[in-house]
């Protein structure tokens, strides 16, 4: 208990939520450290489901703090508003899944074979057990189909969005895609992937339907 005589007067709060909410005490700076960050883990999970549910203008700290079981004081030792807290989901949950989702698909082959992959990776994951996977993706794709968060422009040329525009339109030159509008189909294809999402969130795993990959490459094809 000697390194609670160090501890920073910034980290009473947390101090005081342990007492609170953990039967064990930590002996150790490790073990208070691994306690804070069990916190911060909870706080940005329950910001992930709300935030992808609710869209991020309708969220309030208020109803993250009550989902996370924790102070406002708490939340905000840890992020300073709701941007900083939506950013930080982003950034360490949304992101770095949807980088590992799409490890191992070949980017440099016809637009088509990759399109193909790429559905076949997001629909992969919709369809695991893990809960988790579908408010993940749900928030990835609300990024994409929605105003700006910030500035309010139309989010249309996030990086990802253009992306799978610039897929497309790399499959229509080469002769396998029709020619639709690139951002109609690009909506088209991430609006289906939110429609399915939604659906596995709400009703589980057990009772949820995936279509084939090839249903979904029919919007694009000829």
């Amino acid at each position: 208990m000697q390194y609670l005589l160090k501890i920073r007067v910034s980290d009473i709060i947390i101090f005081i939520d342990t007492l609170v909410n953990y039967k064990t005490m930590p002996k150790t700076k490790e073990q208070f450290e691994q306690i804070r960050q069990e916190r911060i883990n909870t706080i940005m999970e329950s910001a992930l489901k709300l935030l992808a549910m609710k869209g991020y203008d309708a969220v309030s700290l208020d109803e993250v703090s009550k989902d996370a079981n924790c102070s406002h004081g708490l939340l905000y030792h840890y992020f300073e508003s709701k941007k900083d807290l939506y950013i930080a989901v982003v950034n360490k949950i949304v992101m770095p899944y949807m980088k590992d989702m799409v490890t191992g698909i070949n980017f440099d082959q016809k637009a088509k074979f990759t399109a193909h992959d790429l559905i076949e990776a997001t629909l992969k994951r919709i369809k695991m057990v893990d809960d988790r996977n579908p408010w993940i993706i749900y928030l990835f794709l609300n990024i994409h189909l929605q105003k700006n968060l910030f500035n309010k422009k139309v989010c249309e040329r996030t990086p990802a969005f253009q992306y799978i525009e610039d897929l497309i339109k790399k499959g229509q030159e080469e002769g396998d895609f029709n020619s639709h509008s690139p951002v109609e189909l690009t909506i088209s294809v991430l609006s289906t992937f939110k429609g399915l999402a939604f659906t596995r969130i709400h009703i589980g795993y057990k009772r949820f339907l995936s279509p084939s990959s090839d249903i979904i490459m029919r919007m694009l094809y000829k």
